[in-house]
């Protein structure tokens, strides 16, 4: 199943809340609410450059180091 809200979590699951599963279930939802942790992820450029392979790894112009034969 996909849920794309808690209640809906809740609701389905029906576990109690006073029960220690309850409670664990309800606070690892509560987790998903903080955004703080998903705006402190930014991509370290330099580290990309170095290690990755698509195209944020390599220079913005693809002809900057070609030559046109004819």
């Amino acid at each position: 199943m996909g849920f794309n809200d808690p209640e809906g979590v809740l609701k389905f699951i029906r576990w109690p809340k006073g029960t220690p599963t309850g409670d664990a279930v309800r606070e690892w939802l509560a987790g998903f609410d903080d955004e703080s942790k998903a705006s402190e992820l930014a991509l370290d450029m330099d580290q990309i450059k170095r290690e990755g392979f698509g195209p944020e790894a390599h220079d913005e112009d693809p002809t900057a180091k070609t030559k046109m034969v004819t």
